[in-house]
């Protein structure tokens, strides 16, 4: 029978909520026998159940049974209705108004004689001071219900037993979340412990499930993630069962940040995810706010700032809307956290300096320690060492005398970082971290304290205790790694590891033996281009705006429809008057549409499988051809060295140069690009000039790079070579900002090194042996794509140049070359060539794209491509170009076609010239015909167009990477 009532009242707060008259909804109701106090009563409990699952629907209703109170002769009706406003409003993060709905309903409470109801406001005057960060306020508003139940307050009640019990546990529960936001977490865990035993004894299941959700958010304080993360997933349970929307959605944002203290962040982002999706459908502002700050920490311990930094600043809009203080200052410390990653000093002093005055003004110890940690960092960018270590000692004195041993542990390693390398001072620190850290079960601490534990044992000598401290920690990083399964994060995610990979190599180079060299050169090729590698080996999808969730793809693909649209504006040549958008203006347009794409590519990501576990390390010369030497650069502070592996064995040259020299001069050799760029009358009034300059650049980039290294790769050449006129094969993997080092146009005096070798290129030694292990498509098949315009008209005629050269041949021309057709016909040919308008944005490298008939193909769209052991050519500007992140991930176009599955790929480093480019592509394609390698076919063109055009400009820009 209830039940059949509920059916009843369900269907009638349907019909009056769909836009009728205040008389329209009286008749329903009054048809429906609730147009009365009994009626209105059930109406209102109805409204009540709402709030959590429908917070907007509840306040419509619980407004009409306002309006509608006289009509119905129902005086409680009034106090009743605001006092379920003022949870709405409080659930939409409108603080304010919540204040004035509480105060209206106990002024109508004790006006209608209501007196025990009257008090019952008082616990929503806690949540609400709560919120505002009122804590003091809060604490009294909960001892007034107390001392009134117990007879000496202002009202007079009469309470049962049963109500007693339950005015009580609202007031230890809300007692708890004061506490919890004080940092005084063991008192919260105990007013806790007192709600929940006075729900058991109401059987309030729902109530427990609240409980259950608070309390695991002080466990993840206490560093006891795991039993935080099954306190967080039972109350998501009891919150399905209960139907309670969006209970269940703030119970999946911290099952969320629960996975990401444990460090499954695939299983956080997921959870994210989900608790999104609900509360879209709630529309709940102040919600959406925190699980914007979960989120952003997720992105930012992934190493992906950009993405962390606009949901963080989202965060802080949406939470300064509704004067959520505690959480508007969790969003700004984790904003300086960000902005100093990204090196933003200025702004982080500012947004830190704010955090930690609301912090102060909550009297949160163990928050405040947090940033104080964070300002320390910030002193010692500036070079404020004495202020950096008093500040770090001030925030451990903050969380030194309770129970705060995980925010000890991270000012323990904040001081250990700033005294290293005295060791003498920062070893008590480390050891005191550890002994704190035995108890967490948080993955996150256990590789951060192996490193520095390895650091201090190498600095002290004691070189097997650092080994195998620095293995276990890079053990730790690696599987960690292996539990993200999108490859964009897995390219972002060694940025702020890579300290111990050259801790593990400095200490094998230190032992100066053949086998220590060679594990050295096994741990420099474990910090390079591992994400590619993951992408190469299948380990990870390729895709990266693939989703299950038809919502997300289709704002996934408007987004790039308005992406495309703007940079047709920006860089197709629409000027402000044709457009009507000024160009600065474009490009914030860009960028923000940028963002938008990534942050929903990773929504996406979580909904993707976990990954297999990655590979094993292996020796990456398995498939180095007897007649190739291997030079594989690395950079560790400002040293570069060398490994040169041939013939079977690996030598390491250490201190080639120094890593500033060689960065001012491939800034000059950047000049002396844009020089040929400029107008082709004062390029040809001054060709001796810019030939001498640009050779002396080169020059000094031999001295640094390769002179020291003649002896070795003589003798390779000596034993390699099969004849006087074959020239010996360099594999070459740069580092850093060597990745912008054209090597086989570096010039040693009288020749450059192309002259005497073959050379190619390979991301990582891996990446190379990958390569050349893949099975290639034929070769006498190719599709060429060319979109011309009047700054490259010669692309059209080149394209056809290349068809001419092959049995089977297909030409897409202009509005043909669209990315459909390349998508569709793509996996049917052996050579790719594209021939247009290319963008490096070094900005957002996944975005550097190539201009198609339709529109800009990115690089994050050349993943979805079928190129699996296609040669590609891409004879566009600056198509080879990458951003390096730390870990040496390459993130551009290199990476995205060979992630494509390209065999090989041949890019150019710099702006091509039009006519010089046509004439080498000709060449290439046709030495490629007669069966000459794809690396000595590139050779011969480039060699044959430096004998008419002898500036490197002209026939250096290409390399080959990959397949030779």
């Amino acid at each position: 029978m209830v039940s059949d009532q509920n059916i009843v009242v369900a269907r009638c707060v349907d019909e009056v909520l769909a836009g009728l008259t205040l008389e329209g909804r009286s008749s329903v109701l009054r048809s429906a026998n609730l147009l009365n106090a009994e009626g209105l009563a059930r109406l209102l409990d109805f409204a009540n159940r709402l709030v959590y699952s429908d917070p907007g629907k509840a306040e419509q209703l619980a407004a009409l049974c306002a309006d509608l109170a006289d009509r119905a002769g129902a005086p409680t009706a009034p106090p009743r209705a605001s006092y379920i406003r003022a949870q709405t409003h409080a659930a939409n993060g409108d603080f304010e108004a919540a204040l004035r709905m509480i105060e209206a309903s106990y002024e109508e409470y004790v006006a209608c004689g209501e007196n025990l109801e009257a008090l019952r406001t008082h616990v929503g005057r806690m949540s609400v001071f709560v919120e505002l960060g009122l804590y003091r306020e809060a604490l009294d508003a909960g001892q007034i219900v107390l001392g009134t139940l117990a007879g000496s307050g202002e009202l007079e009640v009469t309470p049962t037993r049963q109500q007693v019990d339950l005015f009580t546990a609202l007031v230890y529960q809300n007692r708890g979340g004061c506490y919890e936001y004080m940092g005084r977490y063991i008192e919260a865990l105990e007013a806790y412990a007192a709600a929940e035993e006075r729900y058991r004894t109401l059987g309030m299941t729902e109530r427990l499930g609240e409980i259950l959700d608070n309390r695991g958010a002080i466990l993840l304080h206490l560093g006891r993630g795991k039993e935080a993360l099954a306190a967080h997933e039972a109350a998501a349970s009891v919150f399905s069962d209960a139907g309670l929307t969006l209970s269940r959605a703030k119970a999946l944002s911290n099952i969320g940040e629960a996975n990401r203290q444990l460090a499954d962040y695939m299983r956080s982002l997921d959870a994210f995810e989900q608790a999104r999706r609900l509360y879209d459908s709630l529309g709940t502002l102040a919600d959406k706010g925190l699980l914007s700050i979960d989120t952003a920490g997720a992105y930012l311990e992934l190493n992906l700032y950009a993405e962390a930094l606009a949901s963080y600043r989202q965060a802080q809009d949406l939470l300064g809307k509704v004067g959520m203080a505690h959480d508007r200052a969790r969003a700004l410390w984790g904003t300086g956290s960000t902005l100093i990653a990204l090196m933003e000093f200025e702004e982080a002093e500012n947004v830190l300096a704010e955090a930690a005055e609301l912090f102060t003004a909550a009297d949160n110890a163990p928050l405040l320690s947090g940033v104080l940690l964070e300002q320390a960092a910030l002193q010692e960018a500036h070079g404020d060492h004495g202020s950096a270590v008093a500040t770090a000692n001030r925030a451990l004195g903050l969380v030194s005398e309770k129970n705060w041993s995980v925010q000890r542990v991270y000012a323990h390693l904040r001081l250990a970082d700033l005294l290293l390398p005295d060791t003498t001072r920062a070893e008590p620190h480390l050891l005191e971290a550890s002994r704190l850290a035995k108890r967490f079960a948080l993955p996150h601490l256990r590789y951060r304290l192996n490193e520095r534990f390895g650091r201090l044992r190498r600095l002290q000598n004691r070189d097997e205790e650092a080994r195998v401290l620095l293995e276990a920690a890079v053990d730790e990083i690696e599987r960690l790694r292996g539990t993200v399964a999108h490859e964009t994060i897995r390219a972002s995610f060694l940025r702020d590891k890579t300290a111990v990979y050259e801790e593990l190599l400095r200490l094998h180079l230190a032992k100066r033996t053949q086998e220590d060299s060679h594990r050295a050169f096994i741990v420099a090729e474990r910090a390079k281009s591992r994400a590619l590698v993951d992408l190469l080996t299948g380990v990870v999808a390729k895709g990266v705006g693939t989703t299950v969730d038809d919502a997300l793809e289709g704002r996934i693909r408007d987004s790039q429809s308005e992406l495309n649209v703007t940079y047709t504006q920006m860089l197709g040549g629409a000027d402000e008057a044709e457009s009507g958008i000024s160009l600065p203006n474009l490009r914030g347009r860009a960028a923000k549409l940028e963002k938008e794409i990534n942050q929903l590519r990773l929504r996406a990501a979580a909904t993707t499988p976990d990954p297999f576990a990655p590979p094993a390390a292996s020796d990456s010369s398995e498939h180095l051809q007897p007649d190739v030497a291997l030079l594989a650069y690395h950079i560790v502070g400002d040293e570069v060295m060398a490994f040169i592996n041939a013939q079977g064995g690996i030598r390491v040259v250490r201190n080639l140069a120094s890593a500033a020299t060689m960065r001012r001069l491939v800034q000059q050799l950047d000049v002396q690009w844009d020089r040929l760029g400029a107008d082709r009358e004062f390029v040809e009034q001054h060709m001796p000039l810019l030939e001498r300059l640009t050779r002396q650049v080169l020059a000094s980039l031999y001295e640094g790079l390769l002179r020291p290294l003649e002896p070795h790769l003589n003798e390779a050449a000596s034993t390699g070579s099969e004849g006087a006129l074959a020239p010996h094969k360099l594999a070459i993997v740069p580092h850093g900002l060597l990745h912008r080092v054209p090597f086989h146009a570096l010039f040693d005096g009288e020749s450059y090194l192309l002259e005497r070798f073959e050379v190619t290129y390979a991301p990582s030694a891996k990446v190379y042996s990958l390569c050349q292990k893949r099975i290639s498509r034929g070769l006498d098949k190719a599709l060429a794509l060319s979109v011309a315009d009047p700054l490259i008209p010669a692309v059209t005629e080149e394209a056809h140049a290349v068809a001419r050269h092959f049995p089977v041949a297909e030409v897409l021309s202009d509005r043909r070359a669209t990315v459909a057709a390349l998508r569709a016909k793509a996996p049917g040919y052996g050579i790719l060539h594209l021939a247009c308008h290319g963008s490096f944005k070094s900005d957002n490298p996944m975005f550097s794209s190539l201009k198609l008939g339709d529109g800009w193909l990115t690089a994050a769209d050349v993943l979805d491509l079928d190129l699996a052991g296609a040669l590609v050519t891409l004879s566009a500007c600056e198509s080879g170009r990458n951003e390096v992140f730390a870990g040496d991930e390459l993130i551009g176009l290199t990476r995205a076609f060979l992630g494509a599955g390209a065999a090989t790929l041949v890019a150019s480093l710099w702006l091509v010239q039009d006519e010089t480019t046509a004439e080498l592509m000709e060449k290439w394609y046709e030495h490629l015909r007669k069966g000459v390698g794809r690396a000595a076919a590139l050779r011969n063109a480039q060699l044959a167009l430096k004998d008419r055009c002898p500036h490197p400009y002209y026939w250096a820009p290409f390399v080959l990477i990959g397949q030779r």
